[in-house]
């Protein structure tokens, strides 16, 4: 695993834009390498809200397109439950 990101729910817009530039620092690092996933360490995370959510899936789409996947480490059941209710799962390992 290259990095690991500590996710955090109820963000404002403008720490949401922080936290995405730092993913897409580890996915940029983390593409076409062998090391393995971008890791969201998410136990900070009970459920989603729709800006958390939103702010997952673009991160994971971004990993996606350069080659690289997104591990959720530590994720509660009622988080993955949220993400298959919103049909974005898959994108996640």
């Amino acid at each position: 695993m290259t990095e690991r990101l500590v996710v955090l729910g109820g963000l404002d817009l403008e720490a949401r834009r922080e936290f995405i530039a730092t993913a897409s620092g580890a996915i940029d690092k983390a593409a076409g390498n062998t090391v393995g996933p971008v890791g969201l360490d998410c136990a900070e995370v009970e459920s989603l809200d729709d800006g958390t959510l939103g702010m997952l899936v673009l991160i994971a789409r971004q990993a996606q397109r350069r080659g690289a996947r997104i591990s959720l480490e530590r994720a509660s059941d009622r988080l993955r439950a949220d993400l298959d209710a919103a049909g974005v799962s898959h994108f996640f390992d």
